[in-house]
């Protein structure tokens, strides 16, 4: 049995959820229902719950701030929020479940499966450890999570090289050697990487600008990796690739 919190400054929220809880999924208990991080804190702190179901845009302290009270994060947390803004690269880069409202329930029945799935493995949610890392430190120290044939990787984004596509499969190169295969494809991964200084320079290849060793003119011409790897720039994205150059 799943023990769950929802932390919502909305009554109808967190009501419906509430009965969604209840009536459609199996061994979930809700111990607490509450309207603010500090109600939320103080209820995580008494009932130690394997679920928080967070909202984000609260009144007064938003969601966010709720990790400032615990030194680990011993709980699994599912972000609710009817802003889309929110469920963004800060939530994909780490492998964070959220739920936009209102909430569907096949994603809820999901999203509470993953968790079970979770406090199985490891009552410490290194997801989270990393979540709240990001959010405070700066890019050099970030992380992403890497879903491998062995389960999920966390690197340092600042350790990445260049990323390489091929159908549904991406490539990682890292600074240590290794080549890590995981099966997203490389769109995905330009999306996230994207804040972080990475450039698409061919319809197979993403590379970290600040690895590059040099860059030889061409027609597209080509640029050495700081592994001593070269990946061509294709024509069509030369001028884009110069532009972002220029702005580092």
């Amino acid at each position: 049995m799943l023990t769950a919190i929802i932390i919502d400054d909305e009554l109808k929220s967190r009501q419906g959820l509430e009965t969604m809880l209840h009536s459609m999924i199996e061994n979930v208990s809700v111990v607490a229902s509450v309207d603010s991080v500090n109600n939320g804190i103080k209820a995580i702190q008494k009932n130690k719950p394997d679920l928080v179901f967070l909202d984000i845009e609260m009144p007064k302290r938003d969601g966010f701030e709720l990790f400032d009270a615990f030194d680990v994060i011993d709980f699994e947390v599912v972000f609710t929020t009817a802003h889309e803004q929110y469920a963004t690269k800060a939530f994909r880069t780490t492998a964070i479940d959220y739920l936009l409202k209102p909430i569907d329930i096949n994603l809820l029945k999901e999203a509470v499966e993953r968790a079970r799935e979770k406090r199985e493995k490891d009552k410490v949610n290194k997801n989270f450890e990393v979540f709240v890392s990001n959010l405070k430190k700066d890019k050099s120290n970030q992380q992403i999570a890497i879903s491998s044939s062995d389960g999920l990787l966390f690197i340092k984004i600042d350790n990445i090289i260049y990323l390489r596509g091929d159908g549904a499969y991406t490539y990682f190169f890292l600074k240590s050697g290794e080549r890590i295969t995981t099966s997203k494809n490389l769109k995905e991964y330009e999306d996230l990487l994207s804040d972080y200084d990475f450039f698409r320079v061919h319809k197979s290849s993403l590379i970290h600008l600040h690895e590059m060793k040099k860059y030889v003119r061409g027609e597209g011409g080509y640029v050495v990796m700081s592994n001593g790897d070269s990946v061509d720039v294709s024509k069509r994205r030369k001028e884009n690739f110069l532009n972002a150059l220029s702005k580092l």
